[in-house]
């Protein structure tokens, strides 16, 4: 197995530290999200997988903050990534109608979205916590569903399905009603149903009509 950052073959060892570190995070993603980060103490995460202290510092020199950023960073980046494939999938579908090409974005939006709540409900409690870096590289990330949607909606404008506009405020305009909708539900313990999806690309549809 290589490594992702210097491709180099990873040796026992480091796979054993990669799979701590691992241990650590998720148990610590589960902790924060059921009591938040501040009733949390590096004692009852340390018991939780049990782990020395000091071998947890190690790791994390940073202590529980450390652990903090990281769980924030590494779920953003699995977030992110996911939802940017669901999009390249249903873009690819070139002869999608707009309207359901619309539909089952909203729809695989929400399911990315609702798959990692443990990640929503620390972003949401913590980060106050972070810093402005923090919090831009966190930020940061999702620029690139925006991205992919605006140059999706360039594209159906060039072949005349939809008017030209600012696709970009049209995209974020777009992105940001949907998951706002789809964070009221999460928050109410509620889905997305298919006939809210439905609803929203239709009248997405009709707004960037000719």
């Amino acid at each position: 197995m290589e490594s992702k950052q210097t491709g180099k073959r990873m040796t026992s060892r480091d796979l054993q530290a990669a799979q701590r570190k691992q241990q650590i995070l998720q148990a610590a993603k589960r902790l924060f999200a059921e009591k938040g980060y501040h009733a949390v103490s590096m004692r009852e995460l340390n018991k939780a997988i049990g782990m020395a202290d000091a071998l947890t510092y190690h790791y994390f020199p940073g202590g529980k903050f450390e652990i903090l950023t990281t769980v924030l960073q590494t779920a953003q980046e699995e977030r992110i990534g996911g939802i940017v494939l669901v999009f390249r999938e249903i873009f690819a579908k070139t002869d999608l109608p707009l309207t359901d090409a619309l539909a089952e974005l909203i729809t695989g939006l929400a399911q990315k979205l609702t798959e990692d709540q443990a990640y929503f409900q620390i972003l949401i409690r913590e980060r106050s916590l972070l810093n402005d870096e923090q919090k831009e590289a966190l930020d940061g990330l999702t620029t690139l569903p925006f991205e992919a949607m605006s140059g999706y909606l360039s594209r159906r404008a060039e072949q005349g399905e939809i008017r030209h506009m600012d696709f970009s405020l049209a995209s974020s305009q777009f992105l940001a009603h949907i998951v706002f909708t789809i964070i009221q539900k999460l928050l109410r313990n509620a889905e997305l149903e298919p006939s809210e999806a439905i609803k929203l690309s239709e009248f997405y549809a009709e707004l960037w009509a000719k």
